[in-house]
């Protein structure tokens, strides 16, 4: 089924909500209850623990009036929450001079290795291609020798002029040097949610 922007959708505003401190149990919760006591919805959450540290993210889309709000009561929970608290409403984004409207994905799989953002990022921006969304993930594959292998989603804005099967190309040998495969090749994709 193809994604159809309603009315609805147009009516919200995207912020973004980070808490880092110490670690605490509910701490997502308490972040996630702050959005639902002011009407908003959380697109994406990431919670992570680093050291003594954790770090709470959380994409969120509310009515503008609920954005402002949230942003005037940042410091209740910051307060509550004894983190650092950060609240940082969006603006509509915009296709810049130069790019297609539409977003485009890729997704790939490979065994983990020293540098291996640092060179798809290098070869995403040879070709001109703006980095809209990208996460990646590491894990531990079971088995008698650790292997660990990496998941990468990037959501992108290609220039106009754009040469397709050149970037497939060049995308498909950096993979397979890392001996992974292309999971999803580069396609129109209907938003970031695509990859959350």
């Amino acid at each position: 089924m193809p994604f159809v922007e309603t009315e609805n959708a147009r009516a919200v505003q995207h912020a973004a909500l980070w808490l880092i401190g110490p670690d605490m149990p509910g701490l997502l919760n308490m972040g996630a209850s702050f959005v639902a006591e002011h009407n908003g919805n959380i697109d994406k959450d990431i919670a992570d623990k680093f050291g003594e540290k954790a770090v709470v993210f959380m994409s969120i889309t509310a009515k503008p009036e609920d954005i402002a709000q949230m942003d005037r009561d940042k410091d209740k929970l910051k307060e509550a929450s004894r983190c650092g608290v950060v609240f940082q409403p969006m603006m509509d984004p915009i296709v810049p001079d130069g790019f297609q409207e539409d977003l485009f994905g890729f997704e790939f799989i490979t065994e983990d290795a020293m540098g291996l953002i640092a060179e798809v990022t290098k070869l995403v921006a040879s070709f001109g291609i703006m980095t809209v969304g990208h996460t990646g993930e590491r894990r531990a594959l079971p088995g008698p020798v650790p292997r660990f292998q990496g998941g990468q989603k990037f959501v992108v804005r290609l220039p106009i002029d754009f040469d397709h099967v050149h970037f497939a190309r060049e995308l498909t040998m950096l993979v397979k040097k890392h001996n992974g495969n292309v999971v999803t090749p580069l396609r129109t994709v209907p938003g970031l949610l695509w990859w959350w």
